[in-house]
């Protein structure tokens, strides 16, 4: 049994990252060895390639401010584990993280002397998130799919509502090399007579009803057509004006799903939720944390692509000076491309994770390398000019990272 939260938390995390993506029976198994009961909890499933954690931020800030108990499984977090699981928005305390872990470990053991295998770190913090819903006695519960979908952890209860909230080239490994492959990944969260929202457009879109017409599930789409921007944080969508927290076009569809997802299993007024659109915080999503000075979690193509946009949008009169890092499983190379199509400074630099890779081979004249991703981070804060704009972006481990240094000095 582990006395401190560090020793807890460390050997969580010195277990297998995932099991071999084929079965969904060794986390049943375990799962019903818990004997939880969520039949009068709602339940809402949220996949995609971008937008899952700051949908699941919108719907939770409805939910909570509307008084609905409402527990947050996320991933992965920025500056402590505990921001995985949440309950009204709060982290789970350490105490209860503590004895979560104590618990699983024992049950881990239990599991092997049993029936020889042990669960692996997401199914481990998947079940300690539901453990935890389940004893906080929660009214609604809101789980962020880790990678995929149809073979992932969170994919073993029946949900009330999913979300996909977009598809893209990423996890190509696991989940297929191609938009369809990967759609139909995703689309493995549908259950039968559920319901489906989404803002995935033609031609996937099309996919995506065929195989939810088979199962019939309803579902609802947003339609880029009918969004009319204001500003960079409100709109018009269906002659209703919106206002969000989070800057990024990519978040009005976030909105809206989050939106759609509410109403399909409460009656809370448009006013409401509209009020708690405006007022959502989610770090790492383009999060201002010194003036003109932005970190955000983009460390996909798609991503990338929607961040460059969008800053182009924004700071349209600004000098935009772009800070770099990512992990070498990461499309590296093609992020750095869509970074250089725009008139902006890159400065790639490095971070403590054993997944970061040297990025040095990547600088030339137009890109700088330097060591040290904070130091490199605290050096171009302080010789910023007042028309600049600094993004640190390429890997939400990065940015966490950076905040956590930040929080610390």
């Amino acid at each position: 049994m582990f006395k401190s939260i560090v020793e807890a938390v460390s050997w969580l995390e010195s277990q297998s990252r995932f099991r071999p993506k084929t079965s969904l029976d060794y986390i049943l198994n375990a799962y019903n060895l818990l004997d939880l009961d969520f039949s009068k909890t709602k339940k809402i499933h949220v996949a995609g390639t971008n937008g899952k954690g700051s949908t699941s931020a919108f719907i939770t800030k409805v939910l909570v401010d509307n008084n609905i108990s409402v527990g947050t499984f996320t991933s992965p977090y920025l500056v402590t584990f505990n921001e995985r699981i949440r309950v009204n928005n709060k982290n789970i305390s350490d105490k209860d993280l503590l004895n979560n872990i104590n618990y699983f470990y024992q049950l881990n053991e239990e599991l092997y002397s049993k029936y020889e295998y042990r669960l692996s770190f997401f199914e481990i913090i998947t079940l300690m998130s539901l453990k935890h819903f389940s004893d906080s006695k929660v009214e609604v519960i809101v789980i962020e799919v880790g990678i995929g979908g149809r073979l992932d952890a969170t994919n073993i209860l029946e949900y009330d509502v999913s979300i996909i909230t977009s598809i893209g080239l990423d996890h190509m490994t696991q989940l297929g090399d191609t938009l369809e492959l990967i759609t139909n990944e995703k689309l493995g969260i549908l259950k039968p007579k559920g319901y489906l929202v989404s803002a995935v457009e033609a031609p996937i879109k099309t996919q995506m009803i065929n195989y939810a017409n088979k199962l019939k599930v309803k579902h609802k789409f947003v339609k880029s057509r009918d969004i009319f921007a204001v500003t960079p944080n409100s709109f018009y969508y269906l002659d209703q004006l919106f206002e969000v927290g989070l800057l990024g076009d990519y978040q009005r569809k976030n909105a809206l799903i989050a939106y759609y997802a509410v109403k399909h299993l409460f009656k809370i007024s448009d006013d409401k939720i509209i009020e708690s659109l405006k007022s959502t915080k989610w770090d790492g999503r383009l999060e201002e944390v010194f003036p003109d000075v932005y970190l955000d979690g983009a460390h996909n193509i798609p991503a990338m692509e929607a961040l460059m946009r969008n800053i182009e949008y924004i700071f349209k009169d600004k000098k935009i000076t772009i800070l770099f890092s990512a992990l070498k499983d990461k499309e590296i190379a093609k992020m750095l491309e869509e970074i250089t199509k725009y008139n902006y400074d890159i400065v790639l630099t490095s971070f403590p994770d054993f997944r970061f890779q040297n990025l040095k081979d990547y600088s030339n004249d137009r890109i700088k390398y330097l060591e040290d991703g904070y130091k490199t981070f605290k050096k171009l804060v302080s010789i910023k000019k007042e028309d600049e704009v600094i993004i640190a972006t390429g890997s939400l481990h990065f940015i966490g990272y950076l905040k956590q240094n930040i929080n610390n000095n």
